[in-house]
């Protein structure tokens, strides 16, 4: 499973307002053989919706209908300058503005790193969608521990020292043997992301209570990279153990990307988690 660079994006999404001033780039395909089963792709923080473009393909090629956005201030969607825009709930209501806008009869999630707990968040929230079925990618039972350090500086000197920022997430979050030409691809998307949307997303970030991850009971898979640096699997394991229907899984020779780093194993961990619904 490959693509070409020269290719891309796939996941291609038009701006809409979901709610009053949330304007989100979001893309949409209706399935041609299975239209009602719809699958939502949620983003990790500075990442984009085209990170899910191997999985995009193989669903649209299985004729489900498919889902995925930009977080608001990544991508292509808006990037307001206001902090308080970025607050969790603000996110949350994003999300459920999604689902009711996009649900079908059957509607499952894939989510990445950040994006687990907004989608976690989202589901105790109840936004009235029901949702079938959950895959998550490098997540933790507890929220990562981001306060102070470098995301105290001031948001110029963070865009002054991105190339370090850069650095240091290369080193931590992809597998040693990830394709050289990959990284260098998705790193350079990343310098659309702002850095003063970044502070002001892991100032405001919350995570699910981990006290209420057991009333979610619908059938969830969680897969974890053996060499992710940012949410390691023993968090990824953790959470597992607090969901009542949930299986675990760690990809050898993988980091924090499972998506792009392993698209074949999150794609049968999907296939998976789909029979295991029907």
């Amino acid at each position: 499973m490959s693509t070409s660079f020269t290719d891309l994006p796939i996941v291609r999404g038009e701006r809409l307002d979901i709610r009053p001033n949330r304007s989100l780039s979001i893309a949409h395909h209706v399935g041609a053989t299975k239209p009602d089963t719809v699958v939502f792709f949620c983003h990790g923080a500075g990442g984009n919706k085209d990170q899910w473009r191997l999985q995009w393909q193989a669903l649209k090629a299985d004729g489900y209908s498919l889902v995925a956005w930009d977080l608001l201030g990544h991508g292509d969607s808006a990037k307001p300058r206001d902090e308080s825009a970025y607050a969790w709930s603000e996110l949350v209501a994003d999300y459920g503005a999604i689902l009711q806008r996009y649900g079908r009869a059957h509607n499952l999630i894939v989510a990445h790193s950040f994006g687990t707990g907004l989608s976690l968040s989202t589901l105790l929230a109840d936004s009235g969608v029901t949702v079938e079925a959950v895959l998550l990618l490098g997540t933790m039972l507890h929220r990562p521990v981001t306060r102070g350090g470098l995301m105290s500086l001031p948001a110029w000197l963070l865009e002054w020292l991105r190339p370090l920022l850069a650095k240091g997430f290369r080193e931590r979050a992809w597998h040693a043997t990830a394709d050289p030409a990959l990284v260098a691809y998705e790193e350079k998307l990343t310098e659309r992301n702002p850095l003063y949307m970044f502070k002001a997303l892991m100032k405001h970030a919350r995570w699910p209570d981990a006290s209420r991850i057991p009333t979610l009971t619908l059938p969830m898979s969680v897969l974890a990279g053996d060499s992710d640096g940012l949410t390691p699997a023993s968090g990824g394991q953790a959470l597992a153990a607090q969901l009542p229907n949930a299986q675990f899984q760690v990809l050898e020779a993988c980091g924090h990307q499972l998506m792009l780093e392993k698209p074949v194993q999150v794609l049968n961990a999907f296939n998976t988690l789909l029979a295991k619904r029907l």
